[in-house]
């Protein structure tokens, strides 16, 4: 199971230093306590086509669903992204549970 964060930085954060913020260790810190998790990937954009194109998606892995609703409803994602509000505006960011399906490879 995947879950994808669709985030956007917050207007008083320029895109690298909410970059910066994501990668950085107290992040990853909180995001790693996550119940379940198995893999976290952040994807970059190698540059932003336009001033409203999100500025990461991050890809949660969970090994069942069962683990991934566990993981979500846990108080450690809560305060993964109450620390996101640091450097993300979650109004504007959204969540997508996916079924990934190799097309090609």
């Amino acid at each position: 199971m995947k879950v994808l964060f669709v985030w956007f930085r917050r207007s008083d954060v320029t895109h690298d230093q909410a970059l910066a913020e994501w990668s950085g260790e107290r992040h990853r810190s909180a995001v790693r306590k996550i119940p379940g998790l198995k893999k976290w990937i952040q994807n970059v954009p190698a540059e932003l086509p336009n001033a409203t194109a999100a500025d990461g998606i991050g890809e949660l892995w969970f090994d069942t669903a069962e683990t991934m609703q566990q993981g979500m409803a846990s108080a450690e994602m809560a305060a993964a992204v109450e620390d996101g509000k640091r450097f993300a505006d979650v109004e504007k960011a959204y969540v997508l549970v996916v079924d990934e399906k190799a097309v090609v490879g």
